[in-house]
């Protein structure tokens, strides 16, 4: 008989007469076993460590050592960490999921057109390719060609742009005050004082007002300004008076227009504009237009210095003797004729006030 199956002897206590390791919990290791066996027999000479593994050889039916929980299990930090990046790794992986899912439809989508829109024009070309086959030559009649060909011709040749006017306010026009500046030049003076200046000036500012009201561009100049260098406009017209001269034995009267003799717009453009703000000037005012022009009128420097394509005009609005109780006293009926002067030739259809002569 081997020593495994030898019973103890009667005087040892036996395994399971032992009441501490039969109260022992089932809990309770291998190890703590031993430690409790350790501590209550006798002191040995012998190290732990080698009374230890004698321990473990005396009990070979014990198939393995059960470690305990505190060696086993990890530390909690340690296992809240993982489960962390555990979770963290999962919702990455639905991200991108989601993120692919959302490619694959975008994809899809645009496919789905591009499909549809080579569809389209496959589909087009095969039906006028059949309608071309199938149609015959004579499919119309010819008189019915030719209907539709003089009808198509007619239509074309009478398709004629139409310009749209200009809108008054782009439209820019010069009103001349003779002789104010800072020259201070009074121009003709009369015994009590009345300058050619200041009747220029009163007419001048009416003239504006008017045109102003109809939406113009109006630019109210000195007689030497430095904008008339180069000055471009629709027109141009700088208002004088004549001499406050008396001749014995003659009254001299009226009022003088002329454009520039040496202006290749003189015969054009610029007799229009003189035309027609005769045409209103004597009506209003019942004076008559004289014709002896001067030199100063005719070879007037601010007609050198504008821009060869303004059409410009200056007018004597009467003499300052004579004709001084319509210089004086009639100043917005002088102004309101050359303003539709003006009228006239920018817009041939306006329609002037009518003008009540000798009022």
């Amino acid at each position: 008989m081997s020593d495994d199956n030898r019973l103890p002897p009667d005087n040892q206590p036996r395994w399971e007469d032992d009441p501490e390791r039969l109260e022992a919990p089932p809990s309770v290791t291998f190890m703590e076993m031993m430690r409790q066996a350790a501590a209550k027999s006798k002191p040995s000479p012998e190290p732990a460590e080698q009374l230890f593994r004698r321990a473990v050889k005396a009990a070979p039916s014990v198939p393995e050592v059960v470690s305990s929980p505190a060696e086993t299990e990890p530390p909690a930090d340690t296992a809240q960490a993982a489960r962390t990046a555990a979770i963290e790794e999962q919702r990455i992986q639905r991200i991108k999921r989601r993120q692919a899912r959302r490619r694959r439809q975008t994809v899809g989508v645009l496919g789905g057109i591009v499909r549809t829109f080579f569809v389209v024009v496959i589909a087009a070309g095969l039906l006028a390719t059949i309608f071309t086959w199938w149609t015959p030559s004579q499919f119309l009649a010819d008189n019915i060609k030719m209907e539709l060909s003089i009808a198509q011709a007619t239509s074309q040749a009478t398709l004629v742009p139409t310009g749209l006017p200009t809108p008054n306010w782009l439209r820019r026009i010069g009103i001349v005050s003779g002789h104010r500046g800072p020259e201070n030049d009074p121009g003709a003076v009369c015994p009590d004082g009345l300058t050619e200046a200041e009747i220029n000036f009163a007419v001048a500012q009416m003239v504006v007002r008017n045109l102003s009201s109809r939406g113009y561009s109006v630019d109210l100049l000195d007689e030497f300004d430095p904008r008339l260098d180069n000055y471009q406009a629709a027109a141009l017209v700088s208002i004088h008076a004549n001499t406050c001269q008396a001749w014995p034995g003659e009254v001299v009267s009226g009022y003088l227009i002329s454009t520039a003799a040496a202006r290749a717009l003189s015969q054009g453009t610029d007799a229009i504009l003189v035309d027609c703000i005769a045409s209103y000037y004597g009506p209003a005012t019942n004076l008559e237009r004289r014709e002896g022009l001067t030199v100063d009128m005719t070879d007037y420097h601010t007609f050198r210095e504008i821009h060869p394509s303004t059409p410009a005009s200056i007018i004597e609005l009467g003499f300052m003797l004579a004709d001084r109780a319509v210089l004086t006293e009639q100043q917005d009926r002088i102004a309101q004729a050359i303003s539709d002067g003006i009228l006239c030739f920018l817009e041939p259809t306006h329609v002037p006030p009518t003008y009540v002569p000798g009022a």
